[in-house]
């Protein structure tokens, strides 16, 4: 994704993290607690291939977590961080609105 000159990281990061239909509803999904690969796919009706993707990128922008369960084949739980995610947030409506 091109980043326009001027604009932060930070507004080039949530464009990238918002501006996919599949990472929002990940991010919705996750918002109401935490979820293994397997139930996040399920709920989103979507193969977990399709879902790997995505998820690796959401978690190399931090707004998603992984705790690694006890467990034979090392079960993942992804959890929001919404810490990252309101960060984001802020940074592309002050980007949007720099009058507010």
């Amino acid at each position: 994704m091109m980043k326009i000159p001027g604009q932060s990281e930070e507004v080039h990061a949530a464009v990238q993290v918002l501006g996919n239909t599949l990472r929002v509803a990940i991010l919705s999904h996750l918002s109401t607690g935490p979820a293994t690969r397997a139930a996040i796919s399920d709920a989103l009706g979507v193969t977990e291939q399709s879902l790997s993707r995505q998820m690796a990128f959401l978690e190399d922008k931090g707004v998603v977590g992984t705790n690694v369960l006890p467990g034979r084949g090392r079960p993942t739980l992804h959890h929001l961080q919404s810490a990252r995610l309101n960060q984001l947030e802020r940074a592309l409506v002050a980007y949007l609105h720099p009058s507010s």
